[in-house]
């Protein structure tokens, strides 16, 4: 008898193709998952370099915005410091050299001052005091070297020196190059012979006349124009300073009115004037000679340029109004012997006397 066959249970098959399906869908969701998170690992990637790309510009532009204003503010701040600390300095040189220039007690006495100032500006220094047709080296420094040079006691023709010529014609500064022809063989040898280089010379001016040049050198290009120019600017007031007025005659004096007498030479002789009104023509004598000397010394440039262009008062013209202004108000205004100081002083040492140098545009003497 055979044995029989076991029937085949449908409910096990069926269970069987169930866990096959489940299995091939657990396994199909798992690489969706993963197919899903490889996509969005590298949109995330992406987007994460683009945005750490835009924080760390935006974050830089910002951070270079802050530096700049925070150095800007530095600079500023040691800017002024600084312009302080050199006006201090400036003016503490310049009080110095003052006070060392009045100290001098003779004409020698200054020159050497000045020689010695002018190390501050120059490698090298001349200076030659005017004696008719020649100049006689007062004395010369070679700062460099310390040592003073080769030039004192020297006679030197004003024909060989045309840039001094120069000079003493037009009582301003001149740069000439550093040639024989220029300057005279002696002087160019002592500065240093070059085409290439340039050296200032500087007029020392006493009563509109060329008492004195100072020539100098630098090692490079040109001397401290500036620097040359104010301290032989000091040395002229000084020296003016010192200088005894001509006495006014007689005959040079305008007939006036009774008991008002009109004096026209700029003069500290005040003996013609009404003795009430001495004390304000003296206050005015120095109102005159502190307006423009303040012009000469503040102004050095435009007044180099208004007298090149022989129009001094286009260069000059708010600081001479103001000053005109003001000594309309104080002097001019009820006294009738009054001059206008200030007009004979734009004249004599603004102008070198020469009027023609104030300009056509400038109005002339207050009335």
């Amino acid at each position: 008898m055979e044995a029989q066959q076991p029937t085949p249970d449908p409910v096990a098959g069926l269970r069987e193709t169930l866990d096959e399906q489940r299995i091939t869908a657990h396994d199909q969701i798992a690489a969706a998952w993963q197919l899903h998170i490889t996509r969005l690992e590298e949109q995330i990637a992406t987007g994460w370099k683009e945005h750490v790309e835009h924080v760390i510009e935006e974050r830089f532009r910002e951070t270079t915005v802050r530096v700049e204003e925070a150095f800007a503010r530095q600079m500023e701040t040691r800017v002024a410091e600084l312009r302080q600390r050199l006006r201090r300095d400036l003016a503490e040189r310049l009080n110095q050299l003052l006070r060392t220039i009045r100290r001098s007690e003779s004409d020698a006495e200054l020159y050497a001052a000045v020689l010695e100032a002018s190390g501050a500006f120059a490698q090298r220094s001349a200076l030659l005091v005017a004696e008719g047709q020649m100049l006689r080296c007062e004395g010369s420094r070679d700062f460099t070297s310390g040592s003073s040079g080769q030039l004192t006691g020297a006679m030197i023709p004003l024909t060989s020196a045309s840039a001094m010529v120069s000079a003493i014609e037009s009582k301003d500064t001149v740069l000439a190059a550093r040639s024989s022809g220029e300057l005279s063989e002696q002087v160019a040898g002592f500065l240093g012979e070059d085409q290439e280089s340039k050296a200032g010379v500087f007029p020392i001016c006493v009563r509109g006349k060329v008492a004195a040049l100072l020539c100098a050198s630098a090692k490079e290009g040109e001397p401290d124009v500036a620097g040359l120019e104010l301290l032989t600017m000091l040395a002229g007031l000084v020296l003016e300073s010192r200088a005894v007025p001509a006495p006014v005659t007689t005959a040079e004096q305008p007939p006036a009115p009774a008991q008002v007498i009109r004096i026209t030479a700029f003069d500290q002789d005040l003996s013609a004037v009404p003795e009430a009104d001495r004390a304000l023509h003296l206050r005015a004598q120095r109102y005159a000679r502190a307006r423009v000397a303040e012009m000469r010394l503040y102004k050095a440039s435009q007044v180099r340029a208004g007298r090149a262009q022989s129009d001094l008062y286009s260069q000059l013209k708010d600081e001479i109004d103001a000053a005109r202004e003001g000594f309309q108000r104080e002097f001019l205004s009820g006294c009738e012997s009054m001059v206008d100081y200030l007009h004979l002083e734009l004249v004599r040492t603004l102008a070198n006397g020469d009027a023609a140098l104030l300009g056509q545009s400038y109005p002339g003497p207050l009335g």
